[in-house]
């Protein structure tokens, strides 16, 4: 998915924003990471049947990331 798509189909609100950067300054995460948490997050919401990403799925994305880290030592 392009980075035109990714911002169309993959919106977050002001909360999800601020979690997301919170996320990535923390885990020193780069901007392809954070485009890779969005589409996570559009999946994880399509498999709920959500029209849009709530916080629960981006917090479920960025916890898939993190274990993904933990698990590679990187």
């Amino acid at each position: 998915m392009e980075s035109n798509l990714i911002r169309k189909y993959c919106e977050i609100d002001s909360q999800g924003t601020a979690l997301l950067k919170n996320a990535m300054a923390k885990l020193n995460l780069s901007a392809r990471a954070y485009d890779r948490i969005l589409k996570v997050s559009r999946t994880i919401a399509d498999l709920e049947n959500s029209e849009s990403i709530a916080i629960e799925h981006l917090a479920e994305a960025i916890q898939y990331r993190s274990l993904h880290w933990e698990n590679w030592g990187g």
